[in-house]
């Protein structure tokens, strides 16, 4: 069972305030608007670096009282992604929130199979490095995703 990330530990609220204000960002430049289930499963995932399964964010949303089934989740999530504020984690069939500042192209994550807690990366040595790989291959890449799965510090210590 994943322990709970502490998001006070960092300063969240400034990563919870940039990426809310990149999705505004986004929202207003693609023309689009928030469905009833979108902004509380946004903020199901912005509420911790953690990933989180679609059923997960069912039975939170449950809790909170709204009343939801799994396909209504994984629509909102779909278009969460469309919009690059949500990620999803295919080694662990999860989803994570996107909290970089800019336009975030990065699928690149340290993910901690104690806590579920994921750190977003951005290497342009590692895209380099998959570019130049494929370029010799004659391969296109469609999506260069690295999922590098481990232990973080503070399970880690304990």
């Amino acid at each position: 069972m994943p322990k709970p990330s502490k998001p006070n530990d960092h300063g969240h609220a400034s990563c919870v305030s940039k990426a809310k204000t990149r999705f505004e960002s986004h929202l207003k430049s693609k023309g689009k608007s928030l469905g009833r289930n979108d902004e509380p499963i946004l903020s199901l995932l912005l509420s911790n670096h953690r990933a989180f399964g679609a059923y997960e964010l069912v039975e939170k949303l449950s809790k909170m009282g709204k009343r939801v089934q799994a396909v209504q989740v994984y629509r909102s999530l779909e278009k969460l992604m469309e919009l690059g504020v949500v990620h999803k984690l295919r080694t662990k069939n999860a989803f994570v929130a996107c909290f970089e500042d800019e336009a975030c192209n990065s699928q690149q994550f340290f993910i901690c199979d104690v806590c579920d807690d994921v750190s977003e990366i951005q290497s342009q040595t590692l895209d380099n490095t998959i570019q130049d790989a494929a370029r010799k291959r004659d391969f296109s890449v469609k999506l260069p995703s690295i999922e590098i799965l481990g232990v973080c510090s503070e399970c880690a210590s304990t």
